[in-house]
């Protein structure tokens, strides 16, 4: 019997990657619903091509676009819409797994719902953990749910970890590309332009996470998410620029051997790990000719060109509702970048700012997650106004 699968955010690059494993498996796994924000051309071609039974638009009047298209072409696709449809989605007894690759808060919810229905989950979302991380794994261990990470890092340490206890790990090191900056003077990091910003040498990614990779908050979000994921301490989760981005992260144990996972940069690979877990699938990725690549360095992150990763650090070792809260102020100084409103140093401004004025607190349930999500987008939002 095939593994029906639901892919949310489709059509982003997880999204479109995932479905271009299933095609090589077309035996293995079914595509039941695709799920998008607002990209209807982009989602009609692939419905037309995989004939999911259900696609998921956000507004109602894209899903009526969307259902016309589909009719027109004879492809018996329903089409839902809005966040209930989505929620009934996701928790369907159809279902056997679903990629949640919404980007950012935004795909918290979604999440959450299937977690709840002990699916399997190939999380792509690295928010739902840095926002309610010991909420998130609590409901998993309710539900039954297994949690595999699809974030190349996280991939990564899952794949290092193999079956050794993690009583014998001494800490893990994430790997990190250095984004498109890393040899930029500090001097010009006032004048960088968005479209230089979203210019990453190695990664092809949607503008939010490429900009969080220009700064480093990705890695320092990364680090909370490897807290949860592998209930490890933040003491114990490194990271290190590696410009090649082969070697995507390591476990060192405590007899002093280091385990890491190499592969081409194509997020094929984890995906295709996710999806055949506990076995090994094609991923349609080369392997990597060693001896064609140039040398593997590795340097420490600069506190002075990268803060936002030193401050998610901080973050991380305080736990509670900061990183909430400096979530919610990230995506808020993101999209003003990505609006051109403010410059590029300004995003860490306005998260160091935000979380002075947060009073921290513990997180209790996934209202109090909103809460606190709901209240520093607005203390971000006035801070946007005076600089």
């Amino acid at each position: 019997m095939k593994n029906n699968v639901v892919i949310l955010g489709s059509t982003g690059s997880i999204g479109v990657n995932t479905l271009e494993v299933i095609s090589i498996h077309s035996k293995k796994f079914n595509v039941f619903a695709l799920a998008a924000n607002s990209s209807i051309e982009k989602l009609s071609c692939q419905c037309q091509k995989f004939k999911p039974k259900y696609a998921h638009v956000k507004k109602e009047g894209d899903a009526h676009n969307l259902q016309s298209i589909l009719k027109k072409n004879n492809i018996n696709t329903q089409v839902l819409f809005g966040r209930e449809d989505l929620n009934e989605l996701v928790s369907s007894s159809s279902v056997d797994t679903v990629v949640c690759a919404i980007s950012g808060s935004a795909g918290l919810e979604s999440s959450i719902n299937a977690v709840k229905s002990g699916k399997r989950i190939l999380l792509a979302n690295k928010e739902s953990l840095v926002m309610c991380g010991s909420l998130f794994m609590e409901l998993a261990k309710k539900s039954g749910a297994s949690i595999l990470p699809v974030d190349s890092e996280h991939n990564a340490l899952h794949q290092c970890f193999s079956h050794n206890k993690k009583k014998f790990i001494k800490n893990v090191i994430l790997t990190a590309s250095g984004g498109p900056f890393l040899n930029k003077d500090i001097k010009e990091f006032d004048d960088i332009t968005l479209e230089q910003a979203l210019d990453h040498p190695t990664w092809n990614m949607g503008k939010k996470i490429s900009i969080d990779s220009a700064t480093m908050m990705n890695k320092g979000l990364e680090i909370i998410e490897a807290m949860y994921l592998f209930n490890l301490k933040s003491s114990q989760i490194d990271a290190v620029i590696h410009p090649q981005s082969i070697i995507h992260s390591m476990v060192c144990y405590k007899d002093g051997s280091i385990i890491s996972q190499l592969s081409k940069n194509d997020m094929k690979s984890p995906i295709a790990y996710c999806l055949g877990w506990p076995e090994r699938i094609k991923s349609g990725i080369d392997f990597i000719d060693l001896t064609k690549q140039p040398p593997l360095t590795f340097k420490e992150i600069s506190k002075e060109l990268f803060p936002c990763f030193y401050l998610a650090r901080e973050v991380a070792k305080e736990g509670n509702s900061l990183p909430t809260a400096m979530n919610a102020a990230n995506e808020v100084a993101v999209s003003a970048f990505l609006k051109k409103s403010i410059k590029f140093n300004d995003i860490y401004r306005v998260i160091a700012k935000t979380l002075n004025l947060h009073d921290k607190s513990k997180i209790m349930s996934i209202e109090d997650v909103l809460e606190i999500d709901k209240v520093s987008r607005a203390s971000a939002k006035e801070i946007l106004k005076n600089i």
